[in-house]
């Protein structure tokens, strides 16, 4: 996502992975031949923004997905504040969507890509959200979002095998939202984000998980 997430589907006896490639972001450098992501920057320090407040306007009627997960981080217990304006001008971050654009940057698997990892110099970033992604509120779409949000607030990718919305391959069904067409349930949003991805931004932000669903472990 807001950063770049790829892979093919696995599965196995414990879960079900399914790859999504989600964007390859501005300080993260992607080997096409190992298939790995290279942090460019080791050890720097993430710039946050000032109260945790970020402010998002969407331009291409993305607006119920992109809401649905920024209400999901601002209730996360980290203390960040993602709010939906409606004027460009006020804004923090552009959602657009631009597949022309994405596919360059990121190829044809992508569905998500953020400029920053953080608060840029300028206070200014974007996200780009593949078009098929657009129509009704799902499960699919909010995690996507949840995960460039993430990148927006200054969460690195999570390596590991615990459930995290900012996994850098893929989101595991066993814990992320499922594949249907249909709105997304409490149940279905329970780990955007996990509590350890919770716990990452309380690290630059202050605060604390909310809840600890044993689903998201």
């Amino acid at each position: 996502m807001g950063s770049s997430s790829q892979g093919r589907p696995r599965h196995g006896s414990r879960r079900r992975r399914t790859a999504l490639r989600l964007g390859l972001v501005a300080v993260v450098a992607l080997s096409l031949a190992a298939g790995r992501l290279i942090p460019a920057v080791a050890g720097a320090r993430t710039p946050v923004w000032p109260g945790g407040v970020v402010r998002i306007y969407d331009k291409n009627g993305m607006d119920g997905t992109v809401s649905t997960a920024a209400e999901r981080w601002s209730a996360s217990g980290a203390k960040v504040y993602l709010e939906m304006v409606d004027r460009p001008q006020r804004a923090d971050v552009i959602v657009k969507v631009d597949d022309r654009r994405l596919l360059k940057l990121c190829g044809r698997d992508c569905l998500g890509y953020s400029t920053s990892i953080g608060r840029p110099d300028d206070g200014r970033t974007t996200i780009l959200l593949r078009s098929s992604l657009r129509g009704p509120v799902r499960p699919l779409s909010v995690w996507v979002a949840a995960h460039e949000l993430g990148h927006v607030i200054g969460l690195q990718h999570h390596k590991g095998s615990r459930c995290s919305v900012m996994s850098p391959h893929a989101f595991d069904t066993r814990c992320a939202p499922s594949l249907t067409q249909a709105s997304p349930t409490a149940p279905e949003l329970a780990c955007v984000p996990a509590p350890i991805d919770v716990a990452a931004a309380a690290a630059l932000y202050g605060g604390a998980p909310a809840s600890r669903d044993p689903r998201c472990q």
